[in-house]
């Protein structure tokens, strides 16, 4: 970070506006960033980035016109369609979310970070069907992280595919074992699944890997009582 201290161009400017924002600097971030813009008012990626810093600070409005300036100097880009499908997302403005990732996914048809993310915004409105789809159909690009299947198998238990939501579930694990949740939502789908044996196999694992998480407090309750049951 030394050499970019003094940066006298706008890929300085910006190399220095990342490094503030990856130690959560944000205000020099944000400066950083406006000095590149300053320096060059055609540098996408400066907007872009600008925008990212606005996302982190939940300055929602100000995030998408960051990727909508970025996005008319470098229109098809799927990165920064992404990323305004994602400020769109969180702000609820769905069907601009669902515009924005399908151009991502257009403009990139492997573009799998756009995929997971329609997915969500299927999931967080109870779509499920699409979600399954959607997340099914990233799958098939590239392997997902643990939180990918954690949610897959999320919409399969929702659409009451509960063998599925099991191997999901399960596959997310495999991944990352830390997940105290993902234990109790086991259970649960192995519970519809008529697998009493299995649901108190992970019952049990959830209880003992939830112990003093307070924001776990409501499902250590019901998974007490459903073994006492």
């Amino acid at each position: 970070m030394g050499q970019a201290l003094n940066p006298t161009d706008a890929e300085g400017h910006i190399q220095l506006g990342n490094a503030y924002r990856e130690l959560g600097e944000y205000e020099k971030a944000i400066e950083s960033f406006q000095n590149a813009i300053a320096l060059d008012d055609e540098h996408p990626h400066a907007y872009n980035n600008l925008g990212l810093v606005y996302t982190d600070t939940r300055m929602f409005a100000l995030a998408i016109e960051m990727f909508l300036a970025a996005l008319e100097l470098s229109p098809g880009n799927p990165a920064f369609y992404n990323n305004l499908g994602y400020v769109y997302d969180m702000t609820d403005a769905f069907e601009d979310a669902l515009s924005a990732f399908r151009n991502a996914i257009e403009s990139e048809p492997t573009f799998v970070d756009a995929y997971y993310n329609l997915a969500n915004a299927y999931l967080h409105r109870e779509m499920y069907q699409d979600a399954i789809k959607t997340y099914e159909a990233g799958l098939e690009i590239e392997a997902g992280d643990a939180d990918v299947y954690f949610n897959l198998g999320l919409a399969y238990e929702e659409n009451e595919e509960f063998l599925s939501a099991i191997q999901s579930y399960e596959k997310g694990l495999s991944l990352d074992d830390s997940d105290a949740e993902a234990y109790y939502r086991l259970a649960q789908a192995y519970q519809k699944n008529d697998d009493p044996l299995m649901m108190r196999r992970y019952l049990e694992m959830f209880l003992e890997r939830a112990e003093g998480l307070p924001y776990l407090e409501e499902q250590v309750r019901t998974a007490e009582q459903m073994i006492d049951n």
